[in-house]
């Protein structure tokens, strides 16, 4: 089997080496790299190619060029539909593949031949590639310890409990199948589509929660994740989800429910409140209203009250002078 390594490419040169020469460095040769660039910049254009010419026409290697942007997701379900294999695997182009990726998802497709997405837990690293604090294996242990099927029962209340759980596009593999079974990334979206498609992917069908990492995650300050939460698109997606999770039927019995999703958005509304001086009093009332229709403004301000405690207590610390 065969899988396509789908890489997002839009700028950012300086870290794309790294997660071109981590697929070159993968055990199992059965992959297809899919290099999706989104309009870049010439400069990125030019990287690519002389990285390609390097490769002395590996035909493993396709690279598909945008005329145009179509943000992160358009881009994504695009090169989805332009894949030659049934399975794709996600990688930014910030981030890397570990040597035993593709061994371990073929692994895990014939022990669940008929599970269609498979979710695994990464590594985190600073730019430098200096490991960070894991953040993707304390949520996963909340929901299996080891790797597993997960059912839809206890997989999506764990999407309110504990975030997206993906927290990362880099090493989620699906068949394409799934994917349209699921239906495409919303393409308006900047920030939490791959959360939202995820509940759609997963509320009908088991997946398979991978606990060996395949993939190292970088966080650095020109993530896509820092213009988002400064546009304010982190904000309305974020709460648009939460507001399904909390009226999805396989929540429905679930009591703690609104206390969850207090959780997710306290951390919301202390972005509003630090940047409200910065904020045009138009944004500060839609980005109060979609706390408030998510999860309850009163209820998400006595949760971040409540929070204040651990917040400060993971504040860096400056020694005295």
């Amino acid at each position: 089997m065969e899988i396509t390594i789908i890489l997002p490419v839009y700028g950012r040169s300086g870290l794309l080496g790294p997660a071109l020469e981590s697929v070159l460095q993968l055990q199992d040769p059965g992959w297809q790299l899919l290099i999706a660039d989104d309009g870049s910049d010439a400069d990125t254009q030019a990287f690519i190619q002389s990285w390609i010419d390097s490769q002395n026409q590996d035909t493993r290697v396709r690279w598909v060029r945008r005329p145009q942007n179509l943000g992160l997701f358009g881009n994504l379900n695009r090169a989805i539909e332009e894949s030659k294999s049934e399975w794709v695997l996600l990688l930014c182009s910030d981030d890397l593949l570990l040597p035993h990726a593709i061994g371990r998802i073929h692994e895990m497709c014939e022990r669940w031949p008929d599970a269609g997405l498979i979710l695994s837990t990464y590594e985190s690293i600073n730019e430098d590639g200096s490991p960070r604090p894991a953040d993707s294996a304390w949520h996963h242990d909340q929901v299996s310890q080891e790797t597993a099927l997960v059912p839809p029962e206890r997989f999506v209340p764990a999407l309110l409990q504990l975030g997206s759980l993906n927290g990362n596009l880099s090493g989620m593999a699906f068949s394409r199948s799934h994917w349209r079974a699921a239906g495409p990334f919303l393409e308006d979206w900047r920030h939490a589509a791959d959360w939202e498609w995820l509940l759609r992917a997963s509320e009908n069908q088991p997946l398979v929660l991978n606990r060996v990492p395949i993939a190292q995650v970088r966080t650095h300050e020109r993530q896509l994740s820092n213009r988002n939460r400064r546009s304010g698109h982190e904000l309305q997606e974020v709460a648009s989800v939460v507001q399904q999770l909390r009226e999805h039927p396989l929540l429905s019995d679930e009591p703690r429910r609104r206390c969850w999703a207090a959780h997710v958005m306290q951390f919301q509304l202390w972005n509003v409140l630090k940047q409200f001086s910065q904020t045009r009093p138009k944004e500060l009332t839609q980005g109060l209203k979609a706390i408030h229709q998510a999860a309850g403004l009163r209820q998400t301000a006595w949760t971040l009250l409540r929070w204040l405690p651990a917040r400060w207590r993971r504040l860096p610390r400056t020694s005295a002078r």
